[in-house]
């Protein structure tokens, strides 16, 4: 999966908008996404957070258990 932040407010972001939506009907694989800015928000903090989600640390200390056998 790839995010592109697009302003589309300019002629490059409109072009690129019109591009991916026409390549999306076409072709399978390509979906468009309309975030929301407050969940843009948190897709980048915690992108960049060092700390693991409870799912991440579950599975981080399910697979250590797996080890220990």
């Amino acid at each position: 999966m790839v995010t592109i932040k697009v302003n589309e407010k300019t002629k490059a972001g409109k072009a690129l908008i019109a591009t991916a939506k026409a390549m999306a009907q076409k072709y399978s694989g390509i979906d468009i996404i309309e975030a929301d800015q407050v969940l843009l928000e948190k897709m980048k903090t915690n992108h960049n957070s060092d700390f693991l989600s409870e799912r991440e640390q579950s599975d981080f200390l399910n697979e250590l258990e797996k080890l220990s056998e």
